[in-house]
């Protein structure tokens, strides 16, 4: 197993678990914290799924 591969996935787990955290139970700037918090793994994919080199 390769130690390298899991640092990138768990944290953007830990960032999804904060954004979804955040948008159930907080409000005012937490909403805006929680937009950004979940934005972040779609944006990754995109990069990867349309960006990535051949």
């Amino acid at each position: 197993m390769n130690k390298k591969t899991w640092p990138i996935p768990l944290l953007l787990g830990c960032i999804t678990l904060f954004g979804l955290l955040a948008a159930l139970l907080g409000t005012g700037i937490w909403y805006w914290l929680a937009w950004a918090a979940l934005t972040l793994p779609l944006a990754v994919i995109i990069r990867k799924t349309f960006f990535q080199k051949t």
